[in-house]
């Protein structure tokens, strides 16, 4: 198997490009490294092409069109910062043909292992809740995936939630990193030196598209209705409809849920030594 990794001009995209491929070719397979050009491009000599994040939207419909298969990696669910001179999170999250791995996340059950390593112990479901949280994301994102502005798909998501809970409070938290955020009329505004834990804090449920944010939830015992492909979707609602009465799966199937999505994000010398390829790889024709 032939990977092309395309990376920017990022120092942090090269370090990874250089890992991932280092780690394809210990496996035995080949890798190339190219730079984006600002052009779509494809790998067309190669099997697989390697991307970071959604702005690379024309890249991975690209070489989806092509019938090339994709791997793309994005900022881990867990985000911590890694070590060194470069600033590189320290987990870097992987999904086949896709944003989120959540299509295939759930069909193999891996072990607590690299779940026990992160030392994160998820809270007990809440008993009762009064506001919904809306997480947003970025217009990067909305753009990836064709859908309304964020400000636009917010406003029209609280018109939604306000019919459906008959006027719970509501609380807005764009994406931190979303400079452009504005207040939006029916809800509070979370822009702030609050947590997200604090946002979080007698919640009823947190609504997203496709926000990690969902990831925080779970941990923190908040259920959440998935209306994208966001991580939590597999044991989730994804309606809002369903607002009322959100899912909160039993704890062997919330603990199954996070041992498998700690498989869907690696290391620099993880990509490297080859043992996150060897755990990519049997997904791109699986």
């Amino acid at each position: 198997m032939k990977v092309c990794f395309f990376r920017s001009e990022k120092p942090r995209e090269g370090l990874l490009a250089d890992a991932f491929a280092r780690g394809v070719i210990e496996h035995g397979d080949e890798a190339v490294v190219r730079n984006l050009t600002g052009e779509p491009q494809v790998a067309d000599d190669c099997e697989v092409a390697v991307m970071v994040g959604v702005k690379s939207k024309e890249l991975f419909q690209a070489n989806w069109n092509a019938g090339v298969h994709t791997v793309m990696l994005d900022k881990g669910y867990v985000r911590h910062g890694g070590p060194g001179p470069v600033h590189v999170w320290e987990y870097w999250r992987v999904a086949v043909d896709a944003h989120h791995p959540t299509r295939y996340l759930m069909k193999t059950q891996r072990p607590s292992d690299r779940f026990d390593m992160l030392r994160l112990e998820p809270k007990p479901w809440r008993s009762a809740g009064e506001h919904v949280v809306i997480a947003g994301s970025s217009a990067k994102y909305h753009d990836f995936y064709g859908i309304a502005d964020p400000t636009t798909y917010v406003r029209r998501l609280i018109k939604r939630l306000n019919q459906a809970t008959g006027g719970r409070p509501i609380v807005y938290r764009p994406k931190p990193s979303w400079k452009e955020a504005i207040p939006v009329k029916g809800a509070l505004f979370s822009k702030g030196k609050e947590s997200l834990l604090d946002v979080l804090d007698g919640a009823h449920v947190l609504v997203t598209h496709g926000s990690n944010a969902c990831f925080e939830a779970v941990l923190a015992g908040i259920p959440c209705v998935i209306l994208g492909d966001a991580v939590a979707k597999p044991i989730s609602k994804t309606e809002i409809a369903e607002i009322e009465h959100p899912l909160m799966v039993d704890e062997s199937s919330r603990r199954q849920w996070l041992w498998n999505l700690a498989y869907q994000q690696w290391k620099l010398n993880e990509f490297a030594s080859g043992e996150a390829w060897n755990v990519i790889r049997p997904l791109i024709y699986g």
